[in-house]
């Protein structure tokens, strides 16, 4: 299944869910992202989400270099 990416707007057949829009008078929307998008930002599939999360994507900073300290 194919889906378009809604960090770079392509159709992608690798994409996977990352998050969930919320809207204020209807239904909100599954948010996807392709496997580049996911990769260079670090984005975190829904389903490693958080039991408690909102739905919100989420970023793994586990592997974001830290500053050096002087």
């Amino acid at each position: 299944m194919s889906e378009i990416c809604a960090v770079c707007g392509i159709d992608a057949a690798e994409t996977v869910a990352v998050g969930l829009e919320h809207a204020n008078s209807g239904p909100g929307r599954i948010l996807y992202a392709c496997l580049g998008c996911r990769q260079s930002r670090r984005i975190l599939p829904l389903d490693q989400h958080p039991a408690d999360s909102y739905g919100f994507p989420r970023f793994d900073y586990a592997m974001t270099p830290q500053p050096h300290p002087h």
